[in-house]
């Protein structure tokens, strides 16, 4: 049931963020269709990628959606958002070819295989394991690492999701870890099945994971931007993806994360992207100059940061407490590090953006009104949802604790 409502999440995203984008377009946009076509691509070869098992098809689909993605970065037509397109293009391509690269040796150390399965590919590698399947893996990890944005890839993330229009940004970081994480999680199974020593790629992508939740949590006491705090907010709830994948958990968890992670980015760029056209602004010190800002516009972006951190119907909320009670089971009680570190991320921001409340209220910007308004009530239809996934979660998930 879990995986039906990550698709269907995913499904009631993109139409989300489709229909903003034609309805609700960001000032000054051009070829709107164009780029409509554009985005339908985008998500079709990822959500394709959801479905096959096929390892050679599933990184043709994901390496296909970085042609796309860089396309999409560059529709603002600025040369900034040109440079940044072609950045996204250059590490997304070489993380790839590293994945690509593993797949290829794991392919080579297999058995002659039927088909490209993975089932046919862990048939294959059985009895296998060596220092070539284990060089295999973890090129494919690490590869696919840099897609997620991980450290030391990580360096499009920011400039991707700052430069980008907010539909855009929503676009890829809702679709791009969830496909990635798809493609990864079987090759975690697989490394806990044929290496069990300490120094293996799961152990490897937990570290880098952690080190890209401390990175988004030290670069954002400097951030001023609000679409540079934003990205921080999509890099560290990335960098969580690694502990789930880590502690291997169930489907039904592991699904219900996908679908988290799909509609919080949603939340929190869509709000973001409602703040800055009203503001006029991006940067939180510009903001506080002006004498009016209106609240409705404000007080969406700080939701959008509760549903991401604390809200207690939240979907990451129920996340928080699934690592809480495995930390029990298992006695691994250093899980408690992760919750705490999403709480002061939480407050860290919290205390960038509040500050802003002190500005008078007025209604949205009055030359673009019918934009706002429309991406209000998008907002409010996106967030009723999350926190019904988030409710249906802690029923299903936790039911044993109510």
């Amino acid at each position: 049931m879990m995986e039906i409502v990550f698709y269907l999440s995913g499904i009631i995203t993109f139409v989300i963020i489709f229909l903003i984008s034609i309805f609700a377009p960001t000032k000054g946009q051009t070829r709107i269709w164009l780029w409509s076509l554009l985005k339908i691509c985008f998500f079709s070869v990822l959500f394709y990628s959801w479905f096959t098992d096929n390892i050679v098809l599933k990184w043709i689909l994901i390496e296909a959606s970085t042609l796309f993605g860089a396309l999409l970065i560059s529709s603002s037509g600025t040369e900034r958002s040109f440079h940044v397109g072609w950045k996204f293009l250059l590490i997304n391509s070489y993380a790839l070819g590293l994945a690509f690269l593993g797949i290829v040796i794991l392919l080579f150390a297999s058995t002659p295989l039927q088909n490209l399965d993975f089932a046919s590919l862990k048939l294959g590698l059985e009895g296998q394991s060596g220092l070539l399947v284990e060089t295999g893996i973890l090129l494919t990890i690490y590869g696919y690492s840099g897609k997620l944005g991980l450290v030391p890839n990580h360096f499009w993330v920011g400039d991707t999701y700052a430069e980008s229009p907010s539909q855009i940004s929503s676009l890829i970081a809702s679709f791009v870890p969830v496909s990635v994480v798809l493609a990864i999680r079987p090759l975690i199974k697989l490394e806990n099945e044929l290496n069990v020593h300490l120094i293996n790629a799961s152990n490897g992508l937990l570290f880098i994971g952690i080190l890209t939740i401390l990175y988004s949590t030290l670069m954002l006491v400097s951030r001023d931007d609000i679409r540079r705090i934003s990205a921080k907010v999509a890099l560290f709830h990335t960098g969580m993806l690694t502990l789930f994948l880590w502690l291997d958990v169930s489907d039904e968890v592991f699904y219900f994360l996908l679908a988290t992670t799909v509609l919080v980015k949603l939340l929190v760029f869509l709000s973001m992207g409602i703040l800055r056209m009203d503001a006029g602004k991006r940067n939180i010190s510009q903001i506080l100059n002006g004498a009016k800002l209106s609240h409705k516009a404000l007080y969406v972006y700080l939701l959008a940061l509760l549903i991401a951190f604390v809200f207690p119907l939240s979907p990451v909320f129920v996340l928080d407490l699934k690592i809480i009670e495995i930390a029990i089971l298992k006695k691994q009680f250093y899980l408690f590090i992760f919750p705490i570190l999403g709480s002061v991320f939480f407050f860290v921001s919290l205390n960038k953006v509040l500050p802003m409340v002190r500005l008078e209220n007025r209604d949205f910007n009055s030359e673009i009104y019918g934009t706002l308004r429309l991406r209000f009530y998008f907002f409010w239809i996106s967030l009723l949802f999350t926190i019904s996934v988030g409710a249906y979660g802690m029923y299903n998930l936790m039911a044993i604790y109510l």
